[in-house]
């Protein structure tokens, strides 16, 4: 047998390579949150960990590289970006907000924070409908947010995202 050949592939094939491959495992990994009812792509900023682990002066400082940030996992999250916002950075410290529907009554919204195991933090605004409830820091929190507004029970459900500060 001679020596193998490598054969050329052509701009078709190669795209359908590329395809094969955003469609495999990365495609499942893809996340996305809901802003209102408008669902957007999100993409984890590689190299960088959100640090909340520190006291509440250091809030405005918590973007730090992965490599060195390794003192409390429990309290770190992943920085995301997305197209919202003019592509800006955000990071999830934990909680999610929630929007129980308009016509909805005390005791419907007690029986779904109940249904779904949420804790009420506390109310948002004085319409009586939205409130932050507990939940874990980082992806986790995104999970969450995405299932309570996928479980058709709420009118709004969207992560607690942290910002970083933007000098005006």
């Amino acid at each position: 047998m001679g020596p193998q050949r490598r054969m050329a592939r052509s701009p078709r094939a190669w795209c359908a390579a590329l395809l094969c491959c955003l469609t495999g495992p990365l495609a499942a990994q893809q996340l996305y949150w809901y802003d209102g009812a408008l669902r957007r792509p999100l993409w984890a900023e590689p190299g960088v960990v959100a640090d909340f682990s520190g006291d509440a002066r250091e809030k405005s400082q918590v973007i730090r590289s992965s490599a060195l940030s390794k003192t409390d996992l429990a309290r770190q999250s992943p920085v995301f970006r997305d197209q919202a916002q003019g592509g800006g950075t955000r990071a999830l410290p934990g909680g999610v907000l929630v929007r129980f529907k308009a016509d909805s009554t005390e005791a419907q919204q007690a029986a779904l924070v109940a249904r779904h195991g949420l804790t009420v933090v506390r109310r948002i605004g004085d319409s009586g409908t939205s409130y932050l409830v507990g939940g874990p820091p980082g992806e986790a929190s995104l999970t969450l947010a995405n299932r309570l507004f996928e479980s058709g029970d709420f009118e709004a459900a969207s992560p607690n995202w942290w910002q970083p500060r933007r000098l005006k």
